[in-house]
């Protein structure tokens, strides 16, 4: 998904906008770039499945709440 705009980022609570950020060398590369996160979005529209991880996320865990949703 491309989200240029960050539209999305911002609306889902993942993106990194703390405008502290700016003052700090070390936080200065992630500001305005979105966490790492993983959602599931029914057909509906409704969020099932939500997760921020400095890690991949298992294809396990995912793929289980997919069978749930069906």
């Amino acid at each position: 998904m491309s989200d240029v705009r960050r539209e999305a980022a911002r609306a889902y609570g993942v993106l990194f906008d703390d405008p502290a950020m700016v003052d700090d060398p070390k936080r200065i590369p992630v500001y305005l770039r979105a966490k790492r996160s993983w959602f599931v979005i029914d057909t509906e529209g409704m969020v099932r499945y939500a997760k921020e991880s400095r890690e991949l996320i298992p294809n396990d865990e995912i793929l289980e709440v997919l069978k749930k949703m069906q």
